[in-house]
């Protein structure tokens, strides 16, 4: 959209298709606190996979991160390579390279992150 600019007809419907695809890829628990574990990096510029499902098993059983193991650590793995992170890539919340099992930021992560803390509240009601 142009600075300052009334946007037009074209540019509001892109924008609310891209939210749309946003709030439907961020109804997923595991997707939402990967968006908040990438967001807590910074602007690092790679994350492996290993170190989000690593993060995510860690806080889902309340256990320190070098503790996470076995079955625990493979499901949430298996999940995010198969499932969530495909899905972030598709929004272009992330880049995500499956064959080096790395995760970037993408050029919508910051509207996926706005949204995340816009709407935390409700995500919470409906989908959890």
């Amino acid at each position: 959209m142009r600075e300052n600019a009334i946007p037009t007809t074209n540019e509001k419907e892109v924008l609310e298709e891209k939210i749309s695809n946003h709030l439907h890829a961020l109804r997923a628990p595991r997707r939402r606190l990967a968006i908040h574990l990438l967001a807590g990096r910074g602007s690092a510029s790679q994350t492996s996979t290993r170190w989000l499902a690593r993060r995510i098993a860690s806080q889902e059983n309340n256990l320190d991160p070098g503790l996470v193991s076995g079955k625990r650590y493979k499901n949430v793995y298996n999940a995010l390579s198969q499932s969530h992170l495909p899905t972030l890539s598709g929004a272009e919340i992330i880049v995500y390279d499956p064959h080096r099992q790395e995760v970037h930021l993408g050029p919508s992560f910051e509207l996926a992150h706005f949204l995340l803390n816009l709407n935390e509240p409700a995500i919470e009601m409906f989908y959890d």
